[in-house]
């Protein structure tokens, strides 16, 4: 897999203003003030999907506001297999753990188009000097990225295969509409659930034969769902 071509600009004040999800995203409660420290570092860059954001223990030059599209987290083990982590959403931010270590723990890649804001760690580094409320907030976002991580290992690896899928179509929902449900291939589904494909392939199939969910599209990305009858499935499977 190999870092595709992407388009960058860098943004000003008025384009982050416009920014549809500002409320949701790492800019949230910027000042005009704090955010003049950064604005002109800011490229706004566009992921092919398949394209690769940043790789495992490469050294950590940025990190990545995600503004449109998903991005998994993969981490890779030495014998060649890969499991997937997380998954990043418009808002969540990826690679700030390059803040403090240096470098960038996961690899990470588009699963659609992905738009993101792009930010030197030395802009980051320098708002400890410039900007403390700004940094600090960046470590908060930073800790809780480790604690959702913990909790979506812990919740999406434990259990039937039922309650697995159940977990990981209730997470994925979309905030604006809660009964529809995003996901990736089979193969990224089995990594993340520790199954196999056929086995992802199989409970899918059967939570739709059942109602419980109903496909929108050809590629099987999306989903509508009935929230209250999948957590009703996680409480029968546990």
């Amino acid at each position: 897999m190999k870092i595709a071509d992407i388009r960058s600009n860098f943004l000003d004040l008025a384009r982050c203003h416009a920014c549809g999800i500002r409320e949701g995203s790492l800019c949230s409660g910027m000042t005009d003030d704090e955010f003049s420290h950064i604005n002109l570092s800011i490229e706004d860059i566009k992921f092919p999907s398949g394209s690769v954001l940043f790789r495992q223990g490469a050294e950590g030059g940025y990190i990545f506001s995600i503004r449109q599209g998903m991005v998994k987290l993969n981490r890779l083990r030495q014998n060649g297999d890969q499991r997937i982590m997380r998954i990043l959403r418009p808002g969540d931010v990826g690679g700030l753990e390059a803040v403090v270590s240096g470098h960038y723990e996961y690899e990470a890649v588009a699963l659609d188009p992905v738009m993101a804001c792009r930010i030197p760690v030395s802009v980051i580094q320098q708002l400890d000097i410039e900007s403390p409320r700004l940094h600090r907030k960046l470590l908060e976002r930073w800790h809780n990225t480790l604690i959702e991580a913990d909790e979506w290992m812990a919740e999406l690896t434990s259990g039937t295969a039922r309650a697995r899928l159940a977990r990981l179509l209730l997470k994925m929902r979309n905030p604006a509409q809660p009964e529809i449900s995003t996901l990736f291939s089979r193969e990224d589904i089995g990594s993340m659930l520790c199954m196999t494909m056929e086995t992802a392939s199989r409970t899918i199939n059967a939570f739709q034969r059942e109602g419980k969910i109903a496909s929108l599209d050809a590629g099987g990305r999306f989903y509508q769902i009935n929230s209250l009858i999948l957590e009703a499935e996680i409480l029968e499977s546990d």
